[in-house]
This record gives C-alpha cells, structure tokens and sequence, in this order.
C-alpha cells in the first residue's frame, strides 16, 4: 500500500512539474504590464507608456528589448508609443516589444493633466472596457506627463509601481489621497450627480532631493474632463465627509502652541433634512483618538474636563477642513464630489425629482450643517508633559 502511494505521488510531482515548466515558458512569452501611462501628444496623438516586469534580467532577450526600451532597474523595463486611439498605441507597442502585453497585475494607470483636460472620452473607453485589467486598479492624474511618473525609480525600491501602489494605501487612509478603482470612476461618470474624481500624484522635487513620490490631493472632473484641484487639506475635508479617513494624526491650535492627537476611529454620516421643500444637508463625523503630544502644565488624569475641552479643540479642527473642502466644491468648482444628491435621491425621491433637473445651480448654494463629535479614549503613555 505504501509503495502504490509514493508511485501516486510521484506521478502527481512530475506532472506538477511539467505544468508549471509549461506555465513559466507562457509567463515568460508575455510582457507583465505594472503601470500604465496615458499623455497627450503636440500632435494630438496617444501616448500610451507601460511599465513591465523583466521577466530574464540577465538574459540576452532581455538585453535586445532595453534596446526600444528604457531599463529603470534590474526588475523593469519601461516601454512607449504612440498612436491615433490608445488601443492603436498598444499594438504598435505589442508590435515593437515581441510580447504580448498581460494587464491583469497592472497595479495603476495615469494620466496626464492634459489629456484628462482635453476629455477622457476615449481614453476612458480603452481603460474601462479592457477585460485583462481589474477592476480595482487606481486611476491617478498627475500635473506632469504620465512617461515621467512610469519613468521615475523612487530610492530604494526596484520595482516602482509597488511603491507607488503603497503610497496610495497609506495616504488614502490618512485622508490626503483618494484610492479611486475603474470600478468607482465608471459608477461616478454613469451617476446623474456625483463629480468624478481621482488622486493626484506627482515627483516631490521640493523635498528629499527629488528621490521619492509625492501624493496629496484630488483632481476634480466634470464628466470625463478635469476642470480643477483639491489641495491636500480640502482632499481630507472630503475625505472626513465621505467617511474615508481611518488613520493619521489631528493638530490642533492649544493656546499658544499646538497638540496633535491619533485618530483611533472615525466615521460619517451624511443625512439630508428636508423642510417644505428646502434641503439641508446634515453632516456628522464621529472620531475616537488619543493624544500624540501635548505642550504645557495640562494634566488629563488629574481633571477629566481637560479631555473634555480637548476633544471640542479637535472638532473645530476637522470642522476646519471640512469646510475647506466644502468651499472648494461649492464655491470654487461647483462639482457634486461629496455626491450630495444621489443622498437626497435615494431618500427622498419625490424632492429630488424636483430638484434634479437644476441640480447644478442648486449645489454650489445648498446649506450644510457640521457636527462633529469626537471622544479622546487617552492621554498616551504619559499623563503631562515632562520637565
């Protein structure tokens, strides 16, 4: 019995074998797209940049391809082209590369500002009907070219779009940063009233010498084209209205100095109040945090109050933001991005029916009502400051 099992194992392990031979020699055959960039060309053309896995690093094939291509590090190569419609780019690109072009472990796409400025119609129509690409990968706009995001190798990392693909986990969490999939951008531009949006990455050539990314803001469409900015404090001002932010730090003015807290948990609520025919839309965000640091004689656990009073210091602060966010929105670029009326629509669908059709013109005026509340759980490991 035991001699038939380890003869119907190792069948099994020679067979396992040959099939993940036959599967790396198929891997090996295709070019593993991470990024993709979308720019537009003097010309009005497509340029369409891939940013792909090289799959032989030290192979004679892979030394060919760095000929039409751009070696970043040892693991990517990084590939252009141009075209008519971004799916003519990508055949010449396929064409010139040798492989086809596997989208499946595509981590983001980018686009520049001056194609997203000029319209995404058909730009979205590649991105968002391409069946390799999943749908939870991240759109993103940059202010520069798309060529030079997929280009840039941040220190310290050999795969570029891992890092990118991090930095889009943590700001997004922090609030700075929208994490917008294909998924959520076809459900905004399908909506009849929600503003499109996506995360704004960029090279940071203020800080670190220019050797790492930068994202922090929101680019703000109206249908498929970019008409403005969020900076990174009105991002987290939507980002608290949408319920989005669940990690990072608050600062707070305390007298003549400042004291940040560590948010623990927050969440929101948008509720619209609808009185003879007037709507008002009521926004209440719930955060629970501890102190991070605290200057002064203050001394929580000898007067409970003083969690009290600092708890009041953190809400004007997130109301702050808030209400840059809802300045920018309202007054600054009249675009629905806190899909205000899609809120009023699901409950109270006989008002929208009467408000939908001046939805535009009524946005950018409607009064919203802030309520934050937030709870400070504890005062971190020490009670005061020490001396």
């Amino acid at each position: 019995m035991k001699k038939l099992i380890c003869i119907f194992m190792s069948i099994i392990t020679v067979f396992s074998a040959a099939g993940c031979k036959g599967t790396k020699q198929e891997v090996e055959k295709l070019g593993l797209v991470l990024a993709i960039g979308y720019d537009l060309t003097p010309q009005n053309k497509y340029k369409l940049t891939f940013q792909v896995l090289n799959p032989e690093k030290e192979s004679s094939q892979s030394k060919n391809a760095s000929k039409s291509g751009q070696q970043v590090s040892k693991d990517v190569m990084v590939f252009s082209s141009e075209g008519d419609t971004p799916y003519d780019a990508l055949s010449h690109l396929s064409t010139d590369y040798g492989r086809n072009l596997f989208l499946g472990h595509n981590e983001y796409l980018v686009i520049s500002s001056k194609l997203a400025e000029a319209g995404l119609s058909l730009a979205s129509d590649t991105i968002l009907r391409g069946q390799q690409t999943q749908p939870d990968s991240i759109l993103l706009i940059t202010k520069g070219t798309a060529s030079e995001i997929l280009k840039f190798q941040p220190v310290g990392e050999n795969i570029p779009a891992h890092s990118v693909r991090d930095l889009i986990k943590l700001q997004s969490i922090k609030g700075y940063s929208p994490a917008v999939s294909r998924l959520d951008f076809i459900s905004a531009l399908s909506s009849k009233t929600a503003a499109p949006i996506m995360g704004v990455i960029d090279i940071d050539k203020e800080n670190n010498n220019g050797t790492t990314f930068k994202m922090a803001g929101t680019g703000v469409f109206e249908k498929d084209k970019l008409i403005g900015y969020l900076n990174m404090n009105e991002t987290r001002g939507m980002q608290w209205i949408r319920g989005k932010v669940k990690d990072g730090s608050i600062t707070a003015a305390l007298d003549s100095s400042k004291i940040t807290f560590f948010l623990l948990n927050a969440a929101s609520k948008i509720k619209p109040i609808v009185e003879n025919d007037s709507v008002t839309m009521q926004i209440t965000i719930k955060t629970e945090s501890s102190i991070l640091e605290m200057p002064g004689k203050l001394d929580p656990m000898k007067n409970p109050k003083i969690m009290d009073n600092l708890a009041k210091l953190q809400n004007e602060a997130i109301e702050k933001e808030v209400k840059l966010a809802l300045n920018a929105a309202q007054k600054k670029l009249s675009a629905d991005i806190f899909d205000f009326g899609g809120v009023i629509h699901r409950e109270y669908p006989k008002t929208w029916s009467k408000l939908e059709g001046n939805w535009n013109k009524i946005f950018p005026n409607i009064k919203v009502e802030v309520v934050v509340n937030s709870t400070i759980k504890a005062p971190g490991m020490i009670s005061k400051q020490l001396k």
